[in-house]
């Protein structure tokens, strides 16, 4: 009987662990942004239109997807954060009237992002 007891304690343990730890382990790292107007990004325009954002195992870069589910790029980028939560997507005006950038991409408009890498960005 005692070792009954045990394994229910046990198992008691892990339930509770599980259910503890299920909101943070489903934490989403893709995002779907709907875009009204082209937009860059590394190497790409975007037409109008839907997007799915997910974010690589590595979060050192995010695979696009279009609407349809066909990857259209991947983009390096690096972790950053801000001082509150906002919009999903911040932008940077482009120059020579090409669409803006895509500059940061925030996760249910949180603090914490992924500032995407442009090559010509200056240190």
């Amino acid at each position: 009987m005692r070792q009954y007891s045990r394994y229910v304690s046990i198992a008691l343990c892990l339930v509770s662990l599980l259910l503890t730890a299920g909101p943070a382990a489903a934490q989403s790292t893709t995002t779907d942004v709907t875009f009204s107007v082209p937009v860059q990004l590394p190497g790409v325009v975007l037409p109008a239109g839907n997007y799915h954002f997910a974010l690589a195992r590595d979060a050192r870069s995010v695979v696009v997807s279009a609407a349809d589910h066909k990857i259209v790029t991947t983009v390096a980028v690096i972790r950053t954060s801000r001082g509150q939560a906002g919009s999903l997507v911040t932008m940077r005006p482009s120059t020579d009237g090409a669409p803006a950038q895509v500059s940061a991409l925030y996760s249910g408009g949180g603090t914490s992002g992924v500032e995407f890498v442009y090559g010509n960005k200056k240190k």
